[in-house]
């Protein structure tokens, strides 16, 4: 008999994915490979020169913020020695003291020039960006430097915040934020530094000397240290004063208000007078390297902040670029893997080829594979491949006809273990109802046991359709409904749809039979239910009795291997060899109790499509 190999079953070996093939493991292992060498090479280098650049950042940044401060120091304490020396000038507080008149420009003018004088003499030269007034609660004022000039503003003195201010600290030095000119209508931004004159022995006149700063001096100031020759990153950073109440004096034309409140707020937290850490920016979503210092003169805190992204953006560009030429090795990897892989797998596909298109009839060498392939380990796996051949082609009669006998012959003697086993048990519930003179019952049954003998005594078929089946287990309950009457109920509930499908013969009855065997050692009624449904590709039996349910030796012993020496449940276990036998892998065989009382055994299996395969897999036909 010959049979086809299909080429599906040959090709269950081949790759289905194309990670497996031979130029994909190649491409891959040599990616993994220098991926592996360009990052073990590459990440601790950046990890390194970025560790360096934030060490040596937050160094400069620290250094910067401090460096401004001790400046901008330096101009405050000059400012402030000037203010010391006019208020302890006992002439200038004389002349401007004094009880007369300064809206009368005849007096008002030699006061002025005397007044010049003397701070001039004090002082020297002033320097240009800066402005020395004098000026007290009834309004009197006196300017000296870029404008001199000297009048009365009324109540004006006593409406300025900073005034209050100023007098509120008695003597003490202080320091406005950035305003404009208050005593001038040009609109410069400046910096005042502001003390009481001291209190004069029976006066009630309050003076204030302030000595001005033109802000834009403090602009060039700070831009000229940004721009330090000395610290090439300068350049990157942005720069943040504040006083002690959180207003800002540079820059006071921030871009972003939200960053310079964000600042201030995160000082709020520091206790140290200075200090450098790395925090994340809410409003700009970045890390970013903050610097600060608190001067204990001026009570301005200067605050340096980097972004750590500029900062690493060289080493950044660094790492893109290594990995732009690790992508270029990896399209140099995968040409050179393409070729490679080529040559191997160009006869392999070839052998594959040949492999799909085997059948009985092209099992000749002969006719299979070219022997040239060019690599010796594929010459001999097409060598050994001729040979298997050979081999096939001499025993795949023998081995075919063997097996169909073999499985012929087991399952003819497996069917014949259970028909003397029923016919005793027939025989005996005869010779009760003839005991029992109950002749038209006898006639009844004689019919069905007539009819099961002709069902199990036709060998011409090992399947039978499900209907057959039925019939023959409703004629055996028939029988047991005879001898027990109303205390034995059978119910059946198979789908319509089933009743056509083939199924092995005797596998319903004896399970049934089996059910009456032990269903009866609990109180009537006693019900068996034969219920059959489909799931997709496969039908399913099951019986269900409410008797006692097995025993667990008895679930054990169907577990284990049949030993032929044993006649304990061997109807049932005749009926899980035969289904194994027919349907190998896709049998289906279980036993166990329920939980409300009773047992279950279920039997099932492919459906006639799939039962057609599995038997021109095994070898027997049908």
């Amino acid at each position: 008999m010959r049979t086809k190999i299909e080429p599906q079953e040959l090709g269950r070996g081949m790759p289905k994915f194309a990670i497996k093939t031979i130029q994909s493991k190649l491409f891959v292992t040599f990616s993994i490979l220098i991926v592996s060498i360009v990052m073990l090479l590459a990440t601790p280098f950046y990890y390194y020169i970025a560790h360096i650049l934030k060490e040596r950042a937050s160094e400069s940044a620290y250094q910067s913020a401090s460096y401004i401060s001790t400046q901008l120091d330096s101009q405050i304490e000059n400012m402030d020695n000037t203010a010391v020396k006019v208020i302890s000038s006992s002439k200038v507080r004389d002349l401007f003291f004094q009880n007369v008149d300064f809206v009368d420009t005849t007096i008002s003018l030699g006061i002025q020039r005397q007044i010049n004088e003397i701070i001039y003499s004090i002082m020297g030269p002033l320097q240009l960006d800066w402005q020395i007034n004098l000026f007290d609660t009834n309004g009197r004022f006196v300017g000296i430097g870029n404008n001199s000039f000297i009048t009365s503003f009324g109540s004006k003195p006593e409406m300025l915040d900073w005034v209050y201010e100023s007098l509120e600290r008695d003597g003490r030095k202080f320091v406005t934020a950035p305003h404009p000119d208050d005593w001038s209508t040009n609109g410069r931004e400046v910096v005042s530094l502001a003390r009481m004159f001291p209190w004069e022995i029976g006066s009630k006149q309050r003076g204030i000397v302030e000595v001005q700063l033109n802000y834009e001096t403090v602009e060039r100031l700070i831009a000229k240290l940004m721009a330090g020759p000395s610290d090439s990153t300068l350049s990157k950073k942005s720069v943040y004063i504040y006083n002690e109440q959180g207003s800002v004096i540079y820059p006071i034309d921030s871009v972003s208000e939200d960053n310079t409140k964000l600042y201030w707020d995160t000082l709020q937290s520091q206790a140290n007078q200075s200090d450098v850490h790395t925090f994340k920016n809410s409003v700009t979503n970045e890390s970013e390297i903050l610097a600060y210092f608190r001067s204990g003169y001026s009570k301005w805190t200067v605050v340096t902040v980097q972004s750590e992204t500029l900062l690493l953006q060289p080493v950044k560009v660094f790492r893109n670029t290594i990995f732009a030429a690790v992508v270029g090795l990896l399209l140099i990897t995968l040409i050179v893997s393409y070729f490679a892989a080529r040559q191997l797998t160009s006869p392999i596909k070839q052998m594959h080829k040949s492999i799909r298109a085997l059948s009985i009839e092209t099992l000749e060498p002969a006719s299979q594979i070219e022997s040239n392939v060019g690599v010796n380990e594929l010459e001999s796996l097409n060598n050994a491949f001729k040979k298997m051949c050979a081999r096939l082609q001499s025993s795949i009669e023998e081995t075919f006809i063997s097996r169909s006998q073999e499985m012929q012959a087991r399952m003819q003697a497996l069917q014949s273990q259970m028909n003397p086993h029923f016919l005793y048990n027939t025989i005996t519930i005869i010779s009760i109802m003839a005991e029992e003179k109950n002749h038209q019952d006898i006639v009844q049954m004689c019919r069905h046991l007539s009819r099961m003998l002709r069902y199990i005594l036709s060998d011409k078929d090992m399947h039978v359709s499900l209907v057959d089946e039925v019939d023959y287990a409703k004629s055996y309950m028939t029988l047991m409904q005879n001898r027990y009457e109303d205390m034995i109920q059978f119910e059946v509930q198979i789908d319509p749809a089933l009743m056509n499908e083939s199924v092995p013969k005797l596998v319903v009855q004896p399970i049934v039979e089996n059910c009456i065997k032990y269903a009866i050692h609990v109180d009537p009624p006693w019900k068996i239910q034969l219920i059959g449904e489909s799931d997709g590709d496969r039908w399913r039996i099951r019986i269900v009795d409410n008797g006692s349910g097995f025993t667990s030796e008895a679930l054990e012993a169907l577990q284990a291997p049949k030993d032929p020496a044993r006649t304990d449940r061997m109807g049932l276990k005749n009926i899980a060899e035969r289904l194994r036998l027919l349907f190998g892998s896709q049998a289906e065989f279980t036993a166990f109790n329920l939980a409300e009382g009773g047992a279950c055994v279920t039997i099932g299996g492919p459906m006639n499509s799939m039962s057609m395969k599995q038997v021109q897999k095994d070898g027997v036909p049908i």
